[in-house]
């Protein structure tokens, strides 16, 4: 064996454990991350949104019943009636991230992803929009998981002054 052997069975073994110690690195970074958000939301709120188009007239302008749009055309989410619509026009979009559960093993961990708007309002029209996102392309049919957080000042719904912060878990079909 040559020099030029050695020195590419050496380093190329190397190269190997490097690759694996960065795998490690990066699955503990996700399930840690993938910890923080199920024990930031432990004490959200869950919902099951219907699908908007599916509401009734009377349920749509009561504005009471939660409801999730999926726009095929600019691969974005709406997320309607998360908090009464006085609630919502003070409200702001805190966070917002998303799962896609529906394409799970038993025990696996989905990733994660951030789906807060960047080209739009986080809230419009007393509705939450989210993404676009490239996940989201070609996603009619699919199960996702948000994790929305929102804030609002109460002094002018009437209550107490200080900033409140709502949590939402909502799992839907888009």
């Amino acid at each position: 064996m040559g020099l030029l052997d050695r020195i590419t069975t050496v380093l190329s073994g190397s190269r190997k454990d490097v690759d694996s110690a960065s795998e490690v690195q990066a699955r503990a970074r996700h399930e840690a991350f993938y910890a923080e958000v199920m024990r930031e939301f432990a004490d959200a709120e869950h919902l099951e949104p219907k699908p908007y188009h599916e509401l009734s007239v009377g349920e749509a302008k009561a504005g009471r019943t939660p409801a999730v749009e999926y726009f095929l055309n600019s691969a974005a989410v709406r997320l309607h009636h998360l908090l009464p619509y006085e609630l919502m026009r003070m409200a702001a979009l805190v966070k917002a991230n998303g799962l896609r559960w529906d394409n799970l093993e038993e025990g696996e961990l989905g990733q994660i992803i951030d789906v807060k708007p960047v080209d739009q309002p986080g809230i419009e029209h007393g509705a939450v929009n989210l993404g676009p996102v490239p996940e989201f392309r070609n996603a009619k049919g699919t199960g996702w998981r948000f994790f929305v957080e929102l804030s609002y000042t109460a002094v002018a719904a009437g209550g107490r002054g200080a900033i409140q912060i709502r949590r939402f878990i909502i799992d839907c079909e888009l």
